[in-house]
């Protein structure tokens, strides 16, 4: 049991070294690339904590290995844009000019809801004051607020935004808690000249008693 105590302290302490030598902005801006060597470093020090049977020093070494890849890369990196991007690709514009990008949803495999959860994570409940998001390469959504967004009116909100359509499909729980059926949402769509509902990339109530409509390819 002291051998296993000993190992465990030595592989901790090679672990955190690694860590530290990787530096603190791979820590917190972990993109692929970064998140691959961080479980690959976990797993390489758990092996021989498990298995007395394995020499300690390929523990170690194997960490040290990591190590070096993750830096020799990351110096590629800032000396080779082309090799950065590969690695750790680039951000996607998921809201352009106010409108959603379905292409990058579906190339992100983001759905509409997540894009909506991570809005309302940012403090946007409302599309119509984001102007652009982008997902960054280390999974964060970037927000940049519309024009109209600190010039909203004072009146109190009659609720909060309610999703009515998403990527073609009617949310028929939602129409219930506005009692609505879906003869009145086919007739606003009718009024907006789309005739099929798969068109339909979000439909919103907003907080205002306000319809936002969007198709999927605009």
């Amino acid at each position: 049991m002291l051998v296993v105590f000993i190992r465990s302290i030595i592989l901790y302490i090679a672990v955190l070294i690694s860590l530290r030598v990787m530096g603190k902005g791979e820590i917190a801006e972990m993109n692929c690339f970064d998140l691959v060597i961080t479980l690959l470093i976990a797993e390489v020090a758990s092996t021989p904590m498990e298995n007395n049977d394995i020499p300690i020093i390929y523990g170690i070494a194997s960490l040290i290995g990591l190590v070096f890849m993750q830096t020799l890369i990351s110096v590629l990196s800032l000396k080779f844009k082309s090799i950065g991007t590969v690695v750790s690709g680039k951000p996607s514009i998921l809201i352009n000019k106010g409108k959603i990008d379905y292409k990058a949803l579906k190339k992100e495999k983001i759905t509409v809801n997540e894009l909506l959860e991570q809005l309302r994570i940012q403090g946007y409940f409302n599309l119509k004051y984001v102007q652009y998001a982008l997902l960054e390469t280390d999974g964060n959504l970037s927000v940049v607020p519309s024009t109209n967004y600190n010039s909203t009116p004072s009146k109190e909100y009659n609720h909060l935004p309610i999703c009515l359509i998403q990527d073609g499909k009617i949310i028929k729980n939602n129409l219930k808690i506005i009692d609505k059926d879906e003869n009145w949402l086919y007739g606003i769509l009718k009024s907006q000249h789309i005739n099929n509902i798969k068109d339909v990339l979000i439909c919103v109530l907003d907080e205002y008693d306000k319809i936002f409509i969007q198709k999927k390819y605009e």
